[in-house]
């Protein structure tokens, strides 16, 4: 199965710096949300479903500066929580639900900054997160059909976030990518009308986020 659409959002970032020490922390806040469309080969396709998520960061670094430019290296811990509401019958008859992604992970990554002129700079980002605890929360009670909800341990799994920004003293601009790869949940029992009926998992999948982020300093 596969979701896809459009998400508009706004990111917070606070720093603060120690320059005597070349070090630093921050505090990052983000959402993101829209609507997607669902297509499976199983259970057909279904649009317009709600789709959002909120992810806070605590991060600490450090200042190297290079000879024209200065490279800042962070480690932190993550959090991020996904909520989708399928809700509703697809094309096929299908009963929709809602699903709930949970992730805890370590970031850890590399900032570098190199001055243009007019005091302008360029900006790349690329870090690497790994999951710590992951959690996928399936609530198949919303079928109707008599279903117990399924809750998804995932403890294997990475991510991927790419930046690259034209800063000025005022504004900033510029592509990102962020990406996750989640393995195999671990296996679970599904219950209808309190009778087991069979075993499931929350399976492989894949997230891929391409924007353009668009910020200035306050």
């Amino acid at each position: 199965m596969s979701l896809s659409g459009i998400k508009t959002g706004l990111n917070l970032r606070i720093t603060k710096a120690y320059p005597a020490r070349h070090t630093f922390l921050r505090g990052e806040l983000r959402y993101a949300g829209g609507t997607v469309d669902y297509t499976s080969n199983g259970t057909g396709s279904s649009s317009g479903e709600p789709d959002w998520y909120i992810e806070g960061r605590a991060l600490v670094g450090n200042d190297w500066l290079l000879k024209s430019a200065t490279l800042s290296s962070y480690v932190g811990l993550g959090y991020r929580f996904l909520m989708n509401d399928g809700r509703g019958i697809t094309s096929t008859g299908a009963g929709g639900y809602r699903r709930q992604s949970t992730y805890i992970y370590l970031p850890a990554g590399f900032i570098y900054r190199t001055a243009l002129s007019r005091g302008n700079e360029m900006t790349g980002l690329i870090e690497y997160d790994h999951l710590l605890s992951g959690n996928q929360f399936t609530k198949l009670s919303d079928t109707g059909l008599g279903y117990s909800d399924i809750d998804s341990k995932q403890s294997d799994g990475y991510g991927v976030k790419l930046r690259l920004s034209y800063v000025t003293p005022l504004w900033s601009a510029g592509p990102y990518l962020h990406y996750w790869n989640i393995a195999d949940s671990a296996i679970n029992p599904i219950y209808r009308n309190g009778v087991l009926t069979g075993y499931g998992l929350e399976p492989h999948n894949t997230t891929t986020e391409v924007g353009i982020e668009f910020s200035r300093p306050f």
